[in-house]
């Protein structure tokens, strides 16, 4: 059975047979050069057809939901059940003009490191070392979506998600699901997003997880288990309730976990490998301690990982691993981030995961599904070729496929015929308009 045939169930609608849509989509995500949208993918593609491709996106009901679970089953058969085998949660943006985009506001932007007009997407990885396959994902949808019903309806936003929910909340959610459907999964990862929220971590270990996420250099934790001391005797015998905590050894209160490091890293650090790298392993120094959390009620104990970068920087995680778990051990989980990080690089270069152009809900679940689908197909074949072909990159299949998959002529009847059909789809979309911007348009229309 062929990659496609795997998965073509999930394309049969109302008796209808999406699955030549879904290869198209597909074969243009994973060998076509360039900026994989629409246009390019019916221009390049063989048997393509902009308007059928549009409307599997952006109309027809097949369910991205079902699709991403056979993706996740088939991500955990190769990358579960291994000492290694981690879950990863993480987000990624997407930069969009104007306000019609589904969930877009200005908000902060972490492929640009500031406040921009994007949408976010929750993703679950699952990786095990270098392999990585996203098996979930959530669109964020801000409080001002969420209350606006005509922005909702104009973007086809189901009744049942037009609701606020955190980033935290989405994916706790997703690795709840992903626990509750079998995931093999040793423990779960997470950035500075995530790993900050302490309701969201505690959330986590109360549903039995391993976790080890990195937090901001000012996050707060103490040295020794936390409690309130006992009341003073007053004159009749009762103290008045104790309000602040305080450490049992030490009486004093929290510390940043930088403050913490600075004090002792220098003096305890040890240089430990952490991955293989092209140029070997990779070395760095790492301090790690035994720290607390404390929530006004419930002191929680925690791993500090503090590792130093090349540059000097450091980088704070925090975990909730036994006692007995190594330095070692600790330093190689904290750096197994680089590779969701290196494969949502891949996704978004290589696979057109940033390259779509629609605004409504259903084309952006049913875009990012066919990119989970098309990163999954990378992850087998690079599988099968890793004994004959260990170095093979997500590029280098790329460029393979851009070679090998049908392709249409390149004759000029073939290039004038499609570049008068966008002429004809760029003409409608100006007429549609007209009414609603008669100066615009005016200005725009050739004379």
């Amino acid at each position: 059975m062929s990659f496609c045939e795997m998965f073509e169930h999930h394309f049969h609608v109302y008796r209808k047979d999406l699955g030549g849509h879904a290869r198209h989509y597909l074969g243009g995500l994973l060998g076509r050069a360039g900026r994989k949208n629409l246009q390019g993918i019916e221009a390049d593609v063989a048997g393509s057809d902009y308007e059928g491709m549009q409307h599997f996106l952006s109309g027809s009901p097949w369910d991205h939901g079902s699709l991403m679970g056979q993706v996740a089953g088939e991500a955990d058969r190769v990358l579960g059940g291994h000492a290694d085998s981690a879950l990863y949660v993480d987000e990624t943006s997407f930069v969009k003009k104007g306000s019609k985009s589904v969930g877009v506001q200005r908000q902060y932007c972490g492929r640009l490191g500031k406040l921009e007009n994007c949408q976010v997407g929750v993703f679950l990885a699952q990786g095990r070392g270098e392999r990585v396959a996203a098996v979930d994902f959530r669109l964020f949808l801000p409080e001002a979506w969420a209350g606006d019903r005509q922005r909702c309806e104009q973007a086809r936003v189901p009744e049942a998600e037009r609701r606020h929910r955190t980033k935290t909340e989405l994916a706790l959610e997703m690795i709840v699901a992903a626990r509750a459907r079998g995931s093999r999964h040793g423990w779960i990862g997470g950035d500075e997003v995530y790993g900050n929220n302490n309701a969201f971590t505690c959330a986590l270990e109360d549903h039995g997880e391993v976790f080890l996420m990195d937090v901001a250099a000012n996050h707060q934790v103490w040295t020794a288990r936390p409690r309130l001391p006992e009341p003073a005797a007053g004159p009749r015998g009762r103290g008045r309730p104790a309000t602040r905590a305080c450490a049992q050894e030490t009486m004093s209160g929290p510390v940043a976990v930088k403050t913490l490091a600075g004090q002792h890293f220098e003096a305890q650090a040890r240089e430990v490998t952490v991955r293989a790298t092209t140029k070997g392993p990779l070395r760095v120094r790492v301090w790690a301690a035994q720290v607390w959390l404390w929530d006004g009620k419930t002191a929680r104990s925690r791993w500090l990982v503090v590792r130093e970068e090349h540059d000097g920087s450091r980088k704070y995680s925090l975990g909730n691993h036994p006692e007995d778990t190594t330095w070692e051990r600790l330093a190689f989980m904290q750096a197994q981030r680089f590779w969701i990080e290196r494969a949502f690089q891949d996704a978004k270069s290589e696979l057109g995961l940033a390259d779509y152009e629609l605004r409504g809900w259903t084309g952006w679940h049913h875009h990012v599904a066919l990119v989970c689908l098309a990163q999954l197909f990378t992850l087998l074949e690079r599988k099968l070729a890793r004994k004959t072909r260990p170095l093979l990159s997500v590029r280098d299949l790329t460029e393979l496929l851009e070679i090998y998959l049908p392709r249409r002529p390149r004759n000029a009847r073939q290039v004038l015929r499609r570049i008068g059909a966008r002429h004809r789809l760029r003409k409608r979309g100006i007429d549609r308009h007209r009414k609603k911007s008669p100066l615009i348009i005016k200005s725009i229309l050739p004379k």
